[in-house]
């Protein structure tokens, strides 16, 4: 049914502004009329006349806001708002807490949603209007809760799943960090051993006549290179990274970089249990909020960014429609482990899924935050070799043929 948002005048000649559901806009004026508001504007703003309309205030709003609004404010809003709710404060109240308390931009989102459910609006669907900041996981999961009366639980729910995910994904940003600031500190001592260092030491060595061996005249050419050409090999690092990311764009090259991410030899088994542990989380938070498991499956499709476990959900979607089995459709993916695929059985037969898939998803959580903090110990030493290797071969360039100087001069 048609959506239409209004501007009308109310018994006093006070302007009020909503939307409602109506099968045509002179149905919706008639509903205005009936409920004593005088219509001054009714547009229609969702439904078969959507192409035609102009997008809703609150969609371009958020949209603009997009980098405002990050995962750490939707995780901490909504933890309070599950508090407030089970504290027995009335949801239009404990809307405007939150907005009291929040930034200027997430402040002005929460009033429009909370004067929203003032006129009639539902909560989920106030939540809506604002896709770039609610995600449709997290308005799905909220009309769950309004339409069985349980939104505190479900509110409590979804903070858990929001601060379980932030957390996941903070612990592997850090992993990540680390090695890549070793790279770089490795990068620029390499580097200025050999475009300051070794210049200087390989000129005494020339003005001395000495016979330089092929290790020194190898390090002798990447110096040079690095002093005279380095605009060059910036220019290649730039042409490198523009093709590798034109690539990535494409549906082939995407294919091939998320099978390197699952297949890789070091962050490939964490990756899975990255993705295996958001996948099982994010169904047994949708399941226990009353979210059907068609619906679950869909969703959970859509927080997972790996194109082979999107492809992997869909089809395990597909299956569950045509009669077959959870686990079955998972274990014929070949993508998780094989313990989850039993674990899911073992709550299809017992009538327990959902239980089961938070067992799951709690599992490869902490397996995964074991993983990443055993990858950070792993990464420290690993470059410490890398960089003391590179460093002794440029040590060994350089004392080569200063041991030939030193023979020749004692001859």
């Amino acid at each position: 049914m048609p959506v239409f948002e209004y501007i009308a005048l109310d018994a006093r000649g006070k302007q009020t502004k909503g939307s409602l559901d109506a099968e045509s806009a002179r149905v919706a004026r008639q509903r205005l009329r009936s409920q004593g508001m005088s219509p001054t504007t009714v547009r229609e703003v969702s439904g078969r006349g959507q192409e035609k309309a102009k997008p809703n205030r609150g969609v371009s709003f958020t949209a603009s806001l997009r980098d405002r609004v990050g995962a750490k404010t939707l995780a901490l809003s909504t933890r309070q708002l599950a508090t407030l709710l089970s504290a027995g404060i009335p949801l239009v109240e404990a809307v405007q807490s939150l907005a009291d308390q929040s930034s200027p931009a997430f402040r002005r989102i929460l009033v429009n949603i909370k004067e929203q459910v003032e006129q009639g609006t539902s909560f989920a669907r106030s939540l809506g209007a604002h896709p770039a900041v609610f995600p449709r996981l997290y308005v799905n999961m909220v009309a769950s809760g309004e339409a069985s009366g349980k939104l505190d639980s479900v509110t409590t729910s979804l903070a858990e799943y929001l601060e379980t995910q932030l957390e996941l994904r903070r612990k592997l940003i850090s992993a990540l960090i680390y090695p890549a600031v070793m790279l770089i500190f490795c990068f620029l001592v390499v580097t200025g051993l050999l475009a300051f260092v070794v210049p200087q030491i390989v000129e005494i060595f020339t003005k001395q006549g000495a016979v330089l061996p092929l290790p020194t005249r190898i390090m002798i050419g990447i110096s040079n290179g690095i002093v005279f050409y380095w605009y060059l090999g910036l220019l290649g690092l730039v042409v490198f990274f523009v093709g590798l990311l034109r690539l990535y764009r494409s549906d082939r090259g995407r294919a091939l970089f998320d099978q390197m991410l699952i297949r890789g030899p070091i962050f490939g088994p964490l990756y899975t249990k990255v993705l295996t542990a958001r996948i099982t989380r994010t169904l047994s938070t949708l399941l226990a909020s009353g979210v059907g498991l068609l619906e679950s499956l869909e969703m959970a499709r859509n927080v997972v960014g790996n194109v082979h476990f999107q492809r992997a959900m869909r089809d395990a979607r597909d299956g569950v429609t045509e009669g077959r089995s959870l686990s079955r459709e998972f274990g014929r993916a070949n993508l998780f482990p094989p313990v989850v695929c039993q674990m899911i059985a073992v709550g299809e037969r017992s009538g327990r899924l959902e239980e089961m898939l938070a067992t799951a998803g709690l599992t490869y959580e902490k397996d995964a935050a074991a993983s990443i903090a055993g990858l950070t110990a792993l990464i420290e030493p690993l470059m410490i070799i890398v960089l003391g290797g590179v460093v002794l071969a440029i040590v060994i360039s350089v004392l080569l043929p200063l041991t030939e100087l030193m023979d020749l001069v004692a001859a």
